[in-house]
């Protein structure tokens, strides 16, 4: 045995020792404040700063006993062991060179937002397994989401197997589950939510939502919800989502029961609410290969006003719940489909299609500058009786064919003549016919003149690097008389909507297949684009000026002018939009529809939305939303909408969000409402959420 100072040890590594060279690999380095070497037991004992390197792999220690002859290292004190982007860290423990086995104690290991920790732990860099393991995630707080389990196995970032779990905070743990064998992704606790607060119409109320993996890309829980004016509202969830080089589905599902004992008042077509209460709501997006495509969702309400009652944010984006699947295969330049919708609610009119096979040809060259479209569908259409309006049901089959011919005498000018024809049967026709055949046809042209102009304009604040003015004039023409032929025959599922923009012109594009009008109308519209270089990659829009409308010749009923539709969109910067929607009656004059948005935000500290709608002889609402961050904690929150026909605010929202650590998210928010309006007045909410991994 012989003593070496540093700098001789370091030249002894590049020699790796006589004993040493020939069972190891010559990347070997060791490094240390002090070292001994036994040249009969082959071990090194390295102490101060004692470190061990090869290949990628590191070890460092207070002290490391290295023998050459089984390739195993000894380290206390301070075990870090890396490996490529892994990174162990122990009390103490064991590591082969040779076979890369791990033994050690009180090891902590993981990649964000994951972690790892446990008594003692074997196995290799690939897989260990612990013994009185810990997971939890982002980081080591009491409120922290946790896992407990007596035996775990963690291989590759993925924890793979694990026995006597338990789920909770590093607080405490509340969930157990005495074994898991499937594969779980490292967000094991996907999904977190809790909601505490209060409204009028519920009372005092906790809302509680929990998701875990039970497979791969399976995750189950339940949503619960206390009212202590109500009852308890309680029902499965889950969400599934799984991917590969071919393809993708992904979906989820909600659900909830309750026994409401509260008052419950009427639903919208003036029918007592029932006590029993329930919803399920579905949805599921699958893609597979680049062709085809399944889509769909399931919405069943036991009655109009469940998710208005206890699910309100939901029922302010869906306020009429549909129900529908379609499967389509797209290919170059046609479509396959099979689409169908189905009503369990009865207290909203709904076209079911049970189902309808579709068939599209997009446009399509053909010999001598033609171009052709077409369509052909069959389908089942029901409309159950809703109010006085009877039960519809009836068999369709419909086909399209249509024509175009674009002529281009100049590079500015475009003029396409188009003609078309389409041919719809229904069965169970109406006045006495058992079924009805329609046969329609249209002519007309669609004009297109581009004319663009260039300004030398440079503005650093608004990075402006030139200006480009694009101006496109249109006019568009149809001429179908006879389109509303057989009205008194024909079964009427696919009916207007409500809708206050310009209806397609075409007979070809028209959904309202079942209430089609006589069509001899032209459409003039002009676009104004203004464009700027983009620094990156061709250009960028700076503001759009669009109007557009129509003249109606021969439609008995309607004026020949309809309304002039004006659309404004300013975008000068990333962190301004500015978006208007104008609608004038040019009789009067007078405004019909005013729609304006305004969007201004600091990336980094405050944002602001403005808005205001309005329709004449409806209702003028003005709408603000503010955010402001006060810190790396803190962001405070302000909204309002006010009615200015009814000189009230309908709704008015303070809130604080606040930030607990890397994991959660908390808001305090507190609402007034004013108006006729079926929630309360009034609403405290203290909302819990999981910040997404």
């Amino acid at each position: 045995m012989f003593r070496v100072s540093h700098l001789i040890v370091l030249f002894g590594t590049l020699c790796l020792f006589p004993g040493l060279a020939p069972a190891q690999p010559a990347q070997l380095r060791v490094t240390a404040d002090r070292t001994v070497y036994d040249d009969v037991t082959k071990e090194t004992v390295l102490t101060g700063n004692a470190q061990l390197v090869n290949g990628d792999t590191v070890l460092r220690a207070d002290e490391i006993r290295y023998n050459s002859a089984t390739g195993a290292a000894t380290a206390t004190g301070h075990f870090v062991l890396t490996s490529g982007r892994r990174r162990l860290v122990a009390d103490s423990g064991t590591y082969n060179l040779s076979t890369r086995e791990i033994n050690v104690s009180n090891l902590r290991i993981g990649e964000f937002p994951v972690y790892v920790s446990g008594d003692t732990v074997t196995g290799t860099l690939d897989e260990l397994v612990f013994t009185n393991a810990s997971v939890f995630f982002r980081e080591n707080a009491s409120y922290t989401p946790s896992l407990k389990a007596s035996k775990l196995t963690y291989a590759r970032g993925r924890i793979v197997r694990a026995e006597g779990l338990s789920l909770g905070l590093r607080g405490g743990h509340f969930l157990s589950f005495p074994r898991f064998e499937q594969a779980l992704d490292v967000d094991f606790v996907s999904y977190i939510s809790a909601h505490l607060g209060y409204r009028g119409n519920l009372g005092a109320f906790a809302e509680l939502g929990l998701h875990v993996p039970l497979a791969e890309g399976v995750q189950l829980g339940a949503d619960l919800g206390l009212y202590t004016a109500r009852g308890v509202m309680v029902g499965p969830s889950g969400s599934y989502e799984r991917s590969s080089g071919t393809g993708s589905v992904r979906g989820f599902f909600h659900s909830g029961y309750i026994s409401d004992h509260g008052d419950r008042k009427s639903d919208i077509l003036g029918r007592p609410v029932p006590r029993d209460r329930s919803y399920f709501a579905w949805q599921h997006r699958q893609r597979a290969g680049e062709h085809f495509t399944l889509d769909g969702e399931f919405n069943y309400w036991s009655d109009s006003e469940v998710l208005r009652d206890f699910r309100h944010k939901d029922f302010d984006r869906r306020q009429q719940p549909d129900s529908f699947m379609e499967a389509a295969y797209t290919a170059n330049n046609w479509a396959l489909s099979a689409f169908g919708r189905v009503h369990p609610n009865q207290y909203h009119r709904v076209q079911e299609r049970l189902p309808e096979l579709r068939f599209d040809l997009m446009p399509l060259a053909l010999p001598g500058g033609l171009s052709e479209r077409a369509s052909l569908s069959a389908a089942i259409l029901q409309s159950d009786a809703f109010g006085p309006d009877p039960e519809v049901r009836t068999r369709r089959l419909d086909a399209y064919y249509g024509l175009s011919r674009p002529i281009a005498p100049t590079p500015w000018l475009t003029f396409t003549p188009v003609a078309g024809g389409r041919v719809t049967h229904y069965t169970r026709a109406l006045a006495g016919k058992d079924d009805y055949t329609r046969t329609l046809g249209e002519v007309g042209f669609d004009a297109r003149l581009l004319a663009s102009g260039t300004f030398d304009y440079k503005n650093a604040v608004w990075e402006i690097d030139g200006l480009r003015h694009l101006v496109e004039p249109k006019l568009s023409y149809r001429y179908a008389p006879e389109a509303e032929r057989g009205r008194a025959y024909i079964p009427a599922v696919d009916r207007r909507a409500f809708s206050t923009y310009l209806a397609p012109l075409s007979i070809g594009d028209a959904r309202f297949l079942d209430d089609l009008g006589p069509l001899n109308t032209l459409r003039v519209s002009l676009n104004n684009t203004l464009q700027t270089r983009d620094p990156s990659y061709g250009s960028r829009n700076l503001a759009s000026l669009n109007f557009a409308a129509d003249y109606r010749f021969d439609h008995p009923g309607q004026r020949p002018l309809s309304d002039l539709y004006t659309e404004l969109a300013l975008t000068p910067a990333p962190w301004l939009r500015w978006e208007v929607f104008h609608r004038v009656d040019p009789h009067a004059p007078r405004q019909q529809e005013l729609n304006t948005a305004l969007e201004i935000h600091d990336q980094e500290w405050w944002s602001v939305r403005l808005a205001t709608h309005y329709l004449r002889a409806n209702y003028e609402e003005y709408f603000v939303e503010y955010r402001q961050r006060l810190n790396e904690v803190y962001d405070v929150t302000a909204l309002w909408r006010y009615d200015a026909r009814n000189h009230r605010f309908n709704e008015q929202s303070y809130g604080v969000w606040q930030r607990l650590g890397q994991t959660w998210a908390v808001k305090y928010e507190v609402s007034w409402f004013n108006g006729p309006r079926r929630e309360s007045s009034f609403a405290i909410n203290l909302e819990v959420e999981l910040l997404k991994f």
